[in-house]
């Protein structure tokens, strides 16, 4: 058998490659997870996300709404204001989202992911968008023009992986 002209085996060399570098991927994959084990053999996932260190020491958590913050050591109640500016907008779906199409209110921080700049978001009430309902980071307030869905947040492009954050 010769084995430079043979189809078949090469063909068996090339599936033993890639399931060669599949198997390298799984294993990469496999070693990044985020869940801890704790001693009965469960596990629980953390949300890090609503958790603030105070002083290194004490942790607080932060419900959601962003203006009300409970501390875990004692139950005393500390109200914040937002740091930042937000913006509320009434609108339909319109980036394809999974949502029915029926009015609904959300509220985001005013922060543009593509230019980096905070309070551009508004609603300019554009033309084409005027079944629907877009925030747009306003040009004429220094932002880049980005669309975005006023109910998921989402970039108006299907390509894109740019999410407003929810307030």
């Amino acid at each position: 058998m010769v084995k430079g002209n043979n189809t078949t085996y090469k063909l068996t060399l090339c599936i033993l490659i890639v399931l060669l570098l599949l198997s390298v991927c799984i294993t990469v994959d496999y070693a990044d997870n985020d869940t801890i084990t704790n001693i009965n053999s469960s596990t629980m996932e953390i949300d890090t996300s609503k958790y603030i260190m105070v002083n290194d020491s004490r942790g607080v958590y932060v419900n959601d709404s962003a203006s009300v913050i409970v501390a875990k050591t004692s139950d005393k109640i500390y109200t914040e204001k937002p740091k930042h500016k937000t913006v509320t907008i009434t609108s339909r779906p319109s980036c394809g989202c999974r949502y029915s199409y029926k009015w609904r209110t959300r509220t985001f921080i005013s922060y543009c992911p593509h230019c980096h700049k905070y309070g551009t978001l508004r609603n300019v009430h554009k033309w084409p968008a005027r079944h629907e309902q877009e925030l747009t980071c306003d040009p004429k307030l220094g932002g880049c023009g980005a669309d975005y869905c006023g109910v998921c947040g989402k970039e108006k492009y299907d390509y894109s992986h740019y999410y407003l954050t929810k307030a």
